[in-house]
């Protein structure tokens, strides 16, 4: 078992720069050799491409759970376009699936599609350095957003494990016919979370009897919001650090959204990315959502629905949410790693990335010229305001470890006591902080 510079720090994150128009060209080839006629960076041998034609049957672990029909639906028909005989099997986690279970079986894995917490998969011996084969094909990893790379070496060491292949983030919905309802003037580009709040003011009611709430949504988007990243843990001490004044000041500012009603007796309802998703979504009484900026399944809803971009705060105007990226690894096991290799730089080629931009998935690329064609693919979305799904900018990204996942846990926790009226900041804070830290503990202890 190995840990590699998991407590690495904090990614420094530049803006997100998608409407640049300075991208390469149309092919994936094109864009994957950006010094053609050139030798290898660093020296390194250029190594022959994969043959279209060869077969291999690829076996791809999700840590993201799924299965075989939505993974070539998602990501398998799209290497199959230039590898036809590449085959997959396809593996998520389940009951006797774990990735521990499978590397105790010693099933082969090629591709592994993670989150940006890739500790679990390096503490099992599956992480492999794909720098060599990088420089040996001329791969111009300078295509991706530089936090998508940057922020997997924070957490490796400096080793790169594979590629970003999509990234997400949130961004606000709003339910028009609650809008029209109450006679309030729909939502726009320029408002700040101080707009938001006062017109979720006004879309806070009791109707017919039915309690209405002007805003709702997944609260873990409200407490990574940042301009520099927040240490939820000191890297030094493993020990956490909520009971500050980032995190007073943090709350101060984002309770008020979810106290417009006269009495939440319920505040998880409110904060949890599910339920608030259902009370927008199913029940229809929450007029304003953060939710991930994704439109899958709103094409069945018979609501009224449009979005706009991640609001910051009038003092904090840099302030935005912060990504989540999806990274297509090669295990170090695996047979097939020029192969594995191949499959996943044709998926994030510009020709893959471009179509899936139509389907309205924002690219892992910072110079996509073709962002204008966001959603367009869908038309029963016609009128979407599909570019608000992309934030005007990114918070930093922190190191997503298991220390981190504890004290937000934590954090959560009372922050929700905080809006039901159960304790009051500094209580809920210092409180938070104990119990992060009794979890750590005993983590390390392990």
């Amino acid at each position: 078992m190995r840990r590699t510079n998991s407590r690495a720090g904090t990614v420094v994150l530049a803006s997100l720069v998608l409407l640049a128009a300075c991208g390469h060209g149309e092919g994936g080839d094109k864009s994957a050799s950006p010094a053609e006629g050139k030798p290898a960076p660093g020296g390194g041998r250029t190594a022959e491409p994969v043959d279209p034609n060869k077969e291999a049957e690829l076996t791809v672990y999700s840590m993201l759970s799924g299965n075989y029909e939505a993974f070539m639906d998602a990501e398998g028909q799209y290497i199959q376009r230039k590898y036809p005989n590449f085959k997959f099997k396809f593996i998520a986690p389940g009951t006797g699936t774990a990735l521990k279970d499978v590397v105790a079986a010693k099933t082969p894995i090629d591709i592994i599609i993670s989150t940006p917490d890739v500790q679990p998969i390096m503490d099992l011996g599956l992480d492999m350095d794909i720098s060599d084969m990088v420089r040996a094909q001329h791969y111009d990893l300078n295509r991706f957003l530089p936090v998508t790379i940057d922020s997997m070496k924070q957490v490796t060491g400096g080793r790169l494990l594979g590629l970003p292949g999509r990234v997400s983030s949130y961004t606000l919905f709003y339910n028009k016919d609650l809008f029209d309802k109450f006679g309030v003037p729909y939502l726009n580009d320029s408002m700040t979370w101080e707009d938001i709040l006062e017109t979720a003011r006004k879309l806070t009611r009791v109707e017919g009897g039915v309690q209405y709430y002007g805003f709702a949504g997944d609260i873990i988007a409200m407490l990574d919001m940042n301009e520099k990243a927040p240490q939820y843990v000191d890297p030094k001490t493993q020990q956490a650090t909520l009971s500050t004044d980032y995190w007073k000041q943090k709350f101060d500012r984002i309770v008020p959204l979810y106290q417009l009603a006269a009495n939440v007796e319920k505040p998880v309802q409110l904060t949890n990315i599910t339920s608030a998703g259902n009370m927008f979504n199913k029940d229809k009484t929450v007029a304003i959502s953060i939710g991930v900026n994704s439109v899958a399944g709103k094409a069945e809803t018979d609501m009224k629905w449009d979005i706009v971009p991640f609001p910051a705060f009038k003092n904090f105007p840099k302030e935005g949410p912060q990504p989540s990226v999806r990274y297509y690894l090669i295990s170090a096991t695996s047979k097939y790693k020029e192969e594995a290799f191949a499959a996943i730089t044709q998926f994030t080629s510009d020709d893959i990335q471009r179509e899936l931009v139509t389907r309205g998935a924002t690219p892992p690329l910072q110079n996509a010229n073709y962002i204008h064609l966001l959603g367009s693919g869908l038309p029963e979305l016609a009128g979407i305001h599909f570019q608000a799904l992309v934030p005007k900018a990114f918070g930093e990204m922190s190191v997503k470890d298991q220390f981190y996942i504890q004290a937000r846990a934590a954090l959560i926790n009372a922050f929700n006591q905080v809006v039901g009226g159960q304790k009051d900041v500094n209580t809920a804070l210092r409180e938070a902080e104990e119990a992060a830290n009794k979890k750590i503990a005993e983590l390390k202890s392990k």
